[in-house]
């Protein structure tokens, strides 16, 4: 098989674990059925990234990014899939929705006999906050608590998610291993990538009613309603003054106006640009956003909970070992 999963110029854990992560769980899995594709963890189910790959094997993927209606089951073989909201949005059946793969981790021998509980409160941000040219270990003094980067080395990243005492986590896999190693965790935005489609999707499938913390809620609200403004005047300049005097359409306005949730790629390059400007008056914000945070009540899912999706995942790649043990020939 080959393996498809979302790469990172920068690195990112919970993606680049897939290179070695399925080969703990699945034997012979890269020799066998070379004309499929395994999609394992991310939100990577969309029917276009699907239809490039010709026959696929989704074990335990999410969606949350483009369209995902209409997919081929005919070429698309699902194991099982993240959550409920991933399952009703491709069209699967509900028994699929297990929860997101990573839990597995926890079984395997790698990650067993941490010294748990001796790594404190850590901080594991979102990919592209992580990219922000911010001074991350002076943010990490002011909200007393250690940042741990998701460009790291995923084995590594992973051992200080299990050894922590508490994880506020924007990195979505940073809560999924959190839960999964029962440390209790904080889900905190900062970043405009962050998906609260996903993160609903995981944390129903583990029974968790989640708290969504918020960090620089001020400046995101500022920039949305400037740019917003500005959206609002274009048409109107474009237009220029009617017969009776007066500016463009109200509707042709509302019609320009970007989806509030997405700053475009110019919006996240003046971000960024204004982030490195500001720089010290966002690490003071962030901090004291961060430390707020890690004083909310946290969130674990009920014991016994994640075991049973354990069981259950056991169950489904059983199967799928069976496929691959009887491709290779083997008994």
């Amino acid at each position: 098989m080959k393996l498809y999963y979302s790469v990172s110029s920068a690195g990112n854990f919970g993606d680049d674990m897939n290179e070695w992560f399925w080969d703990g769980l699945l034997s012979g899995w890269r020799d066998a059925q070379p004309d499929v594709t395994l999609f394992g963890i991310g939100t990577i189910l969309g029917r276009k990234i699907l239809d490039a790959h010709g026959r696929v094997l989704v074990c335990g993927s999410g969606a949350g990014y483009g369209t995902a209606h209409g997919i081929d089951r005919g070429k698309v073989d699902i194991s099982w899939v993240r959550g409920p909201r991933t399952a009703a949005l491709i069209g699967a059946e509900r028994g699929l929705a297990i929860t997101d793969p990573a839990c597995m981790a926890t079984t395997m021998p790698r990650f067993s006999g941490l010294p748990r509980g001796t790594g404190g409160t850590i901080f594991i941000p979102h990919r592209s906050t992580a990219r922000l040219d911010l001074d991350w270990d002076r943010i990490g003094r002011q909200a007393g608590l250690r940042v741990v980067l998701p460009g790291g080395e995923a084995h590594a990243v992973i051992a200080d998610i299990a050894c922590a005492g508490l994880v506020v986590a924007e990195s979505m896999h940073a809560a999924i291993f959190a839960d999964a190693f029962r440390v209790p965790w904080v889900p905190i935005r900062i970043s405009n990538e962050f998906n609260e489609f996903k993160w609903h999707d995981w944390a129903e499938s583990v029974e968790v009613p989640m708290r969504i913390q918020d960090a620089l809620v001020l400046p995101r609200k500022l920039w949305f309603l400037l740019r917003d403004a500005r959206a609002r005047l274009r048409p109107a300049r474009a237009a220029g003054p009617d017969p009776g005097g007066a500016g463009g359409q109200p509707g042709s306005a509302r019609a320009a106006t970007p989806d509030p949730a997405d700053l475009g790629e110019k919006g996240r390059r003046r971000v960024k640009g204004l982030a490195k400007t500001l720089a010290p008056v966002l690490e003071l914000a962030i901090g004291r956003d961060l430390r707020r945070a890690s004083s909310s009540a946290p969130h674990l899912s009920r014991d016994g909970v994640v075991a049973d999706r354990i069981e259950r995942i056991r169950d489904r790649l059983a199967l799928v070992q069976r496929r691959i043990d009887a491709d290779l020939g083997r008994a």
